[in-house]
């Protein structure tokens, strides 16, 4: 049975899994030096599940003989995951620019290895990072972290903002179980 409460849920778990996807993408493919930090490669995992787990819920709800064919728990078990890695990129991402304050401390944000695009020890005391290219000034690098800076801050907040859909759509399909069946017709919905 049509759902309008979890196709929309769905639509935007999507389109924000999409999101977290492109914008991961976009921070490894500036990764110069070394290879990229686990929490940006987790990223693309948690945005392509999310898009998986999404558009085959979408398409569970668009097609009833094959939603009724499906056991009921495969799809809330796969909510439930999706909420799950959601939870667990945020708190990385959290955890990984704590010190950054607002994309605007400089220092911190060259020596995070999620915004500087790798770094390699020359020896010597010295490092080279890969967000400083061949004559860069400070206003260019500067204009670079603030950009991975913003872009990874975005990939945070929509981590959590899709940790909400995939919660909220396991919390419905919960609601509809306990009613009495996948279309919710056996009893009355309480707000």
């Amino acid at each position: 049975m049509y759902r309008p409460a979890a196709f929309v849920l769905r639509g935007l778990l999507f389109l924000t899994s999409l999101t977290i996807l492109a914008l991961a993408v976009t921070l490894i493919k500036g990764q110069v030096l070394d290879t990229s930090p686990v929490t940006t490669r987790y990223t693309t995992f948690t945005g392509g599940f999310g898009m998986i787990t999404s558009g085959l819920g979408l398409l569970l709800l668009s097609l009833p003989s094959l939603e009724t064919s499906l056991p009921q728990l495969v799809p809330i078990a796969l909510d439930t995951l999706t909420s799950l890695f959601f939870a667990a990129g945020g708190i990385a991402w959290a955890v990984g620019l704590r010190g950054v304050d607002g994309c605007s401390n400089y220092p911190n944000m060259l020596f995070n290895p999620l915004l500087n695009q790798g770094s390699v020890d020359l020896g010597n005391g010295k490092t080279a990072y890969g967000v400083i290219g061949d004559g860069d000034d400070d206003g260019a690098i500067m204009g670079k972290l603030k950009g991975n800076c913003q872009r990874a801050q975005a990939d945070e907040v929509l981590q959590f903002i899709c940790f909400g859909f995939a919660l909220s759509l396991v919390i419905d399909a919960v609601l509809v179980m306990r009613r009495g069946g996948r279309g919710g017709v056996a009893g009355a919905y309480v707000a």
